[in-house]
């Protein structure tokens, strides 16, 4: 299921397909593991994700929705972190498009982050 208007993504991690769910849940989890605010959210994404960061990235997505399907929760963000040597780069970015292009209190993600290289458009 790659739904990603609605932010959902599958992988095959962890021995098992899992999916990711890019939901209020999500930006919530994902913001407390960075401890960061909402406002902050584009910085993470500026000069590119750390590892931390995405390793916080797909357990928060993973996370939220197991939690909100009611899924056991056989994990954690150690365990997810050691899954992220069986992602290949494409799948990595699959994810990251994925959450770029769902939504945050209404708005595109894509709204927030700047693409590096793009220069701003000047307001005259």
């Amino acid at each position: 299921m790659a739904n990603k208007n609605k932010g959902y993504i599958d992988i095959n991690v962890g021995g098992k397909k899992r999916t990711l769910h890019f939901s209020m849940n999500f930006w919530s989890e994902f913001t407390e593991q960075l401890g960061i605010s909402l406002q902050d959210i584009g910085d993470v994404f500026q000069n590119g994700i750390s590892l931390k960061g995405l390793r916080a990235l797909i357990y928060s997505a993973i996370l939220a929705n197991d939690q909100e399907n009611g899924n056991e929760i056989d994990y954690n963000i150690y365990s997810v972190g050691a899954w992220l040597d069986e992602l290949e780069a494409e799948s990595i970015n699959k994810i990251v498009e994925t959450m770029l292009q769902s939504k945050i209190l209404g708005n595109s993600l894509n709204s927030e982050i700047e693409k590096p290289g793009k220069p701003k458009p000047s307001k005259k």
